[in-house]
């Protein structure tokens, strides 16, 4: 029996890792796919094609759907916020600054979201989740002021697209934390596919539109390719592989696993995408690293 649970939590933790690994790889699908690919046709895809590909899903939990008005606002706002301005600013975000400044300013975004869902429940927390939120908050200022080199976009890093990247956070912490909400009442899948399917709703009018008039002759296969793991595992496969983990194993064991994702990502622009890694960077991602990790001590 031991050693049946043991098993089954050391899966539960390699599922973590490779959610974990195709979310900090996120930024630099963007990157890739942003190439040739409009960067707002590239978030509205994102969840437009996830909310087809989930339509079997949906129509199994209709039953779900939010009865009471307090309760469907509640899921409009986290689908609207995660699934459609969320997928858009981090695009457009990603495609005015390097992968690297992206994937350490995403990993700021449990102090966001701790800091949301504080105001909400007017639970105000410890002086050290004050303390690490200033010692996170600091590495992006730091990070924001160190400009280089975006080989991947062609353009240097700037403050422009550091500042969408962090817009993008916000609302995605929006997301996390109606999203949050609304799986205690509705369960985490039925949550889930419904929040994607009101984004796809959002962004069908324009993005249907646009994909029909873009010429897809123009993305290569490795574009395309960065389009479709955006689409299947950034937004569908990793929140599988992250849900049963935390079903499997716990917040408590799976968590921490998430002080990785800037690592994946800012390991794959240098490696494949050829950005230079500065000592600026270096110290702004153990700062935010540290301030959440000091958070989640508190």
């Amino acid at each position: 029996m031991l050693k049946t649970t043991s098993q089954s939590i050391s899966v539960a933790l390699t599922a973590a890792l490779a959610a974990v690994t195709i979310w900090g790889a996120s930024a630099a699908a963007t990157a890739v796919a942003g190439r040739t690919i409009p960067p707002d046709l590239i978030g509205g895809l994102r969840s437009l094609l996830a909310g087809i590909v989930l339509l079997p899903l949906l129509l199994r939990f209709r039953d779900h759907f939010p009865q009471t008005w307090p309760e469907r606002v509640e899921l409009l706002v986290g689908g609207l916020s995660g699934f459609m301005a969320y997928p858009l600013l981090l695009s457009i975000g990603v495609l005015k600054t390097s992968v690297t400044h992206a994937s350490v300013i995403l990993a700021s975004a449990p102090i966001f979201t701790g800091l949301l869902s504080f105001l909400i429940t007017n639970r105000w927390p410890r002086a050290l989740w004050w303390a690490g939120s200033v010692v996170s908050l600091s590495g992006i200022m730091l990070l924001m002021n160190a400009r280089g080199p975006a080989t991947t976009t062609g353009v240097s890093a700037t403050p422009l697209g550091d500042g969408l990247v962090i817009l993008s956070v916000l609302f995605a912490s929006v997301g996390y934390v109606y999203g949050g909400r609304s799986s205690s009442r509705m369960g985490q899948w039925p949550a889930t596919t419904w929040s994607i399917a009101v984004g796809a709703l959002a962004f069908a009018p324009f993005t249907i539109p646009q994909a029909l008039a873009f010429d897809w002759s123009t993305p290569d296969t490795f574009e395309l390719s960065a389009l479709v793991f955006l689409v299947l595992f950034v937004t569908i496969v990793g929140y599988a592989l992250w849900f049963f983990a935390l079903g499997e194993a716990g917040a408590t064991a799976v968590a921490p696993l998430q002080f990785l994702q800037p690592v994946v990502g800012i390991a794959i622009a240098v490696s494949f995408l050829g950005e230079a890694l500065s000592l600026n960077i270096l110290i702004s991602a153990g700062l935010i690293i540290f301030g959440v990790w000091l958070t989640r001590r508190s």
